[in-house]
C-alpha cells in the first residue's frame, strides 16, 4: 500500500487542476456540458483522456499497482 504522501500529493494535484480548469470535474461534466459551454466540453474531454492515459500507463507500462 502506498504511503500517506500519495494521498497528500493526489489532493494537491486535484486542487491545482481545479484551479487551472476554473472548476471541478463534476461541475464541468454535469453543469457545463448540459449548458453546452465550449470550455466545459474541452475540460471534460481533457479529464477523460487524462484518466484513460493514466490507467493505461499504470496497468501496462508500470505493471499495475500492488
Amino acid at each position: 500500500m502506498p504511503g500517506p504522501w500519495w494521498l497528500v500529493a493526489g489532493g494537491l494535484l486535484v486542487g491545482v487542476g481545479t484551479r487551472l480548469g476554473n472548476g471541478c470535474t463534476s461541475g464541468h461534466g454535469v453543469c457545463g456540458v448540459a449548458r453546452g459551454t465550449r470550455r466545459s466540453l474541452v475540460a471534460t474531454i481533457t479529464f477523460v483522456a487524462t484518466a484513460m492515459l493514466t490507467v493505461f500507463l499504470v496497468r501496462h507500462v508500470l505493471g499495475g499497482v500492488a
